[in-house]
């Protein structure tokens, strides 16, 4: 029943039936949100609502997302709603969820918990390496084996999607061999034909059960390396609730609702999930639109939205067609094409399949009230959109149309900006031609590809440096770095030093060893090279001590590359170099041997699969700059202008590519829909390229676009009834002729982090620059050997704190329950307890940063040292840690309110003293000292503050424990205190807000991890 809240604040500015959705609180819930009709918000506020009504805490909601953007878009707009401060939000992508809940209970079932994480490539790596061991004969690869590995790779994520696990492959397997060896044919002889289709049976039978043992094989690969891929992490997190029903019981406590965003998106595993997890309550509400359901090539379940209705007949529907972002004129156009896709349409189902009603009743549920949904969008703006075909007579012309269309509407409208254009395609290699021709006329452009990060010319420049220090005769590498402008390497000195290289029939780099013996090179190139190859030398020897990641970032410092990159403003530049940087950590604690060669290695391969390097893209953070990117990426997104291209026979919608290896019909569960599935499936993603354009809709095509024959129009405008019109001229219309004002220099916009931390105030503090290196840019930073030795220490007290006080739990039940009489406390053996601290000690040690072997042996001895001291204290005093919905109180991630801003922490460990007071205790592993700084306090009154809101009561007590001497230092604070705190952090995040990140230069220069590539810097 919903909550009679009428005056609500979520409620406000909402239409009836999102209000309706808010309020919504027992059962289950279809809600059917059509485009732009504000379904995120409906989420939000039904998440935020919930929580301010008592009706659950913030821990106690799970939503589920299909991507990593759409999971953090909900979270920062729960957190802008909520007034006060909370504990971890449970808001995040399945896959998350389910790597989170693996990482606890994996052991469970036998799986390692410090599991590594394979995509699709490090599948594909992994088959590769061990190719051999798959026994293939019927699917032996007879030349290059990439495209093959592919289809195996992808074969097997599509038996995860349905939840198939190997032995149910290889248990369908034997049931044919048995049939087969029972005999079809009896054992009279056999005529021609009978023993043909005995043949065929035969070798039916072998290629199954080779796919069988090769889908057994690769699962037991990715068991071997202590890897599972992301179908591995829903299939395990399915296979952990159904085999330990106290682990499921354990949850399905925890989590009294359950939101799914994008729920025709899911696919038959993830739904098995919720289903589970859900019951018996089912508070289970579904956020979907069928119509928009464009991924199955990732694995989605269309009938999923369909299937909901009869898992859960007596379901609430909310159907939300108030659109708040096109005009009627386009909407109406995408509806009436979308209808084409009757009767496998949800609307059409429901409205028309008795079968729903049928099952109902079974279920003794009466479903002849039901009313008929209407998906019929209704726009809120009244005005009339622009739709226009623009037909070309090739390609370069249509890119030269579109080009001109634009700066057209600029002319005209002067409130449009160039973010205002998306160019949509249905493939990113169709993209070239267009985003060539807005540079040509430069018209400033982001092209926003989810791949391609090893192919961007800042990460060739390091990939190149890396192959050098890896072979020094790489030729092609040294000749892309003497070219950059670090080193300035003139073209014609640069054709002599290859020509003497080719003369001595050796490498560049000899060459550049002998270089006083090639004329013609000036005093200056030869400086430049010799301190290209100072660096190359200090390197080489670098990287024999230091990890990849040390030699990546001393390449950016010692090479001035960084710094270069600074002072042009390049933030695209390091956010890529950025990505590239995780790209290596990633690869460092993946591999037990990390060294170069393997890096290199493991990259060749990855080319050799295909990879390009995924990149990560955010449209908000780009610069004002006319977007193009494929339909899938523009999905959620919307644009006042969009231009669909290339629609043309072939080219969208696209001819269907069946799967190479198909799963067997008898295992698949998902329930086909009938019908052209791939034709629907392309009409959906048309429909979701015309439903991002808020007042703008325009079609492209050409007759020529290379090929023998002119090329027919699509089918799909013929569907929305635009004929071929005349073609246009295409008349080149450029910038420079200043038809098109550019638009007055804007002060930089900062991306201001969603969440501000201790660590951003102090940041800014010191210097708003490096604030902005640090929390804006986010620079890449070298390491000390302090913070890898400290963060060890928390990892290992967390991890060992929480084990200790689970089996203290544990053993003083068992006494309850074998004993009439409580006994006395069970006296605690030192030396078992400091065993078991080593080795989380052991396991959790960072082997990153140390200057040499002998450093490292020092932190790891003082390590030793200091958890043998804090634990004999420890198990001397038995402090009694809080616990918060049976958890205790350790690393408790938290979110502060003030105002309308959020704070974001970790505590440490809260302990919960004699007198029922609170302790705050926040570890240093550093020495103690007799008295805090003011600066030192700031950090301990936001954890007292969140505290307050999230405990309920103020914590009294605010206590650093300093590691190393064992001892803690403990303050309390009064009202006029935190009261003047708090006013002091508002003023600190308003300046932030408001900054252009000045560098402040003074002392703190000398420890500054941005040193080196400030030109600011203080010395001295």
């Amino acid at each position: 029943m919903p909550l009679e809240n009428k005056k609500s604040k979520y409620l406000e500015q909402l239409n009836p039936e999102q209000k309706d959705a808010v309020l919504h609180n027992k059962g289950p819930l279809l809600i059917v949100a059509g485009a732009g009709t504000g379904k995120t918000t409906v989420i939000t506020r039904c998440i935020a609502n919930l929580i301010e009504n008592k009706l659950a805490e913030s821990q106690e909601i799970l939503a589920l997302s299909f991507t990593e953007k759409a999971a953090g878009e909900m979270e920062e707009r729960v957190d802008r709603l909520l007034p006060f401060g909370y504990l971890d939000l449970w808001i995040s992508t399945f896959h998350s969820f389910c790597e989170r809940v693996l990482k606890e209970h994996g052991l469970d079932i036998g799986l390692p918990t410090n599991f590594k994480l394979l995509d699709q490539t490090g599948g594909w790596v992994l088959v590769r390496q061990n190719l051999d061991k798959f026994n293939l004969d019927y699917y032996r690869p007879l030349g290059n084996p990439s495209k093959f590995i592919h289809s195996l790779i992808n074969h097997f994520a599509k038996c995860k999607d349905e939840a198939i696990f190997p032995e149910d492959y290889l248990q369908y397997a034997d049931d044919i061999k048995r049939n087969f060896d029972d005999g079809i044919f009896g054992s009279r002889v056999m005529d021609k034909k009978e023993k043909k289709s005995q043949k065929e049976i035969e070798i039916e039978q072998q290629r199954i059960s080779e796919l069988a043992n090769a889908y057994h094989i690769y699962q037991r690969l990715l068991l071997e390396n202590n890897a599972l891929d992301f179908g591995d992490l829903i299939n395990y997190c399915l296979k952990l609730f159904k085999e330990r029903p106290t682990i499921l019981k354990k949850y399905r406590s925890q989590f009294k609702y359950i939101l799914i965003d994008e729920f025709q998106d899911t696919n038959w595993a993830q739904y098995e999930l919720i289903k589970i997890l859900a019951k018996p309550k089912n508070n289970l509400t579904v956020c979907a639109d069928d119509d928009q359901s464009v991924f199955r090539f990732m694995g989605a379940s269309f009938n999923n939205v369909l299937q909901f209705k009869k898992d859960f007949p007596e379901s609430k529907e909310i159907i939300l067609v108030e659109n708040y972002r096109s005009t009627q004129n386009i909407l109406d156009l995408a509806y009436n094409f979308i209808q084409l896709n009757n009767p496998n349409r949800l609307e059409y189902q429901l409205n028309q399949d008795k079968e729903i009603a049928v099952e109902a009743k079974e279920k003794g549920i009466e479903l002849s009230s039901f009313k008929k949904i209407d998906k019929k969008l209704r726009a809120k703006d009244d005005s009339a959109g622009l739709i226009e075909h623009l037909h070309f007579a090739t390609l370069g012309r249509e890119a030269e149309g579109v080009a001109k269309k634009i700066t057209e509407i600029m002319r005209k409208d002067k409130e449009t900006s160039f973010s205002d254009f998306v160019v949509l395609v249905r493939a990113n290699d169709s993209a070239t031609p267009f985003f060539k021709e807005l540079e040509r006329q430069r018209i400033p452009y982001e092209f926003l590809a989810s791949k391609g990060l090893y192919s961007q010319p800042v990460i060739l420049d390091i990939v190149s440096y890396f192959r050098l220090l890896d072979n020094y005769h790489e030729s092609s590498a040294l000749n892309r770095l003497l070219s950059l402008p670090l080193f300035e390497v003139g073209i014609e000195e640069l054709v002599k030093i290859n020509q003497f290289s080719k003369k001595k029939t050796q490498s560049t780099y000899e060459t550049l060893q002998d270089l006083p013996l090639v004329s013609g090179i000036s005093k200056n190139t030869v400086q430049k090279i010799g301190f290209l190859m100072d660096l190359i030398k200090k390197h080489s020897k670098l990287i024999r001590e230091k990890s990849i990641g040390d030699v990546f970032l001393a390449f950016l410092n010692d090479s001035g590359y960084l710094k270069e990159m600074v002072k042009q403003e390049s933030e695209r530049d390091i956010n890529l170099i950025t990505q590239f940087y995780k790209k290596i950590k990633s690869f460092e604690e993946s591999n037990p041997e990390p060294t170069l060669a393997n890096f290199m290695m493991a990259m060749n391969m990855e080319l050799e699969s295909g990879e390009a390097g995924s990149l990560e893209m955010d449209i908000e953070k780009g610069p004002d700059a006319v977007k193009i990117m494929t339909i899938h990426s523009a999905k959620g997104l919307e644009f006042k202008f969009v231009f669909i291209i290339n629609l043309v026979d072939r080219r969208f919608p696209t001819n269907e590519r069946k799967e190479a290896i198909e799963i067997p019909c008898k295992l698949v569960k998902e329930i086909v829909p009938s019908g052209d599935v791939h034709l629907q499936e392309e009409r959906r993603l048309f429909y979701v390229a015309m439903t991002r354009a808020k007042k703008g809709l325009f079609f492209t095509s050409a007759d020529d676009y290379g090929g023998a024959r002119k090329k027919k129009l699509s089918r799909f405008l013929e569907e929305i009834n635009f004929k071929k019109p005349e073609e246009q001229t295409g008349e080149k219309v450029s910038l420079e002729s200043g038809q098109v004002e550019t638009k007055e220099k804007r002060r930089t916009k900062y991306n201001i982090p969603p969440h501000f931390s201790y660590s951003q105030f102090a940041a800014f503090d010191k210097c708003p620059l490096q604030y902005k290196f640090s929390h804006i840019l986010k620079i890449p930073r070298i390491g000390t050997a302090f913070f890898s030795f400290g963060k060890t220490i928390h990892n290992t007290l967390r991890q060992f704190l929480g084990d200790y006080l689970e089996n203290k739990e544990e053993n003083q039940e068992g006494l309850f329950k074998n004993s009439a009489q409580p006994s006395a406390k069970k006296e605690i053996d030192f030396s078992e307890q400091f065993k078991k601290m080593i080795v989380f000690y052991e396991r959790n040690w960072i082997d990153e940063w140390y200057e040499d072997k002998k450093q490292k042996q020092e932190y790891f001895k003082l390590g030793k040292d200091t958890l043998k001291d804090f634990l004999e204290k420890f198990l001397k005093e038995q402090p009694k840690i809080l616990s918060l919905n049976s958890k205790p109180c350790l690393e408790l991630d938290f979110f502060l309110k003030i105002k309308d801003n959020s704070i974001k922490g970790k505590i440490d460990r809260v302990d919960e003293l004699p007198d029922g007071e609170l302790e705050i205790i926040d570890y240093k592993t550093g020495k103690g000292k007799d008295k805090l700084t003011k600066d030192e306090k700031e950090q301990l009154l936001i954890y007292q503050l969140a505290g307050e809101q999230i405990f309920g009561k103020m914590p009294e007590y605010l206590s650093y424990y300093y590691l190393q001497n064992n001892e803690k230092i403990t303050f309390q604070s009064n009202e006029r205190e935190r009261e003047k705190f708090k006013q002091e952090v508002l003023c600190k995040i308003e300046k932030i807000e408001n900054s252009d990140f000045k560098a402040a230069p003074g002392w703190q220069c000398q420890s500054c991890d941005f040193k080196n590539i400030c030109e600011f810097r203080k010395s001295g």
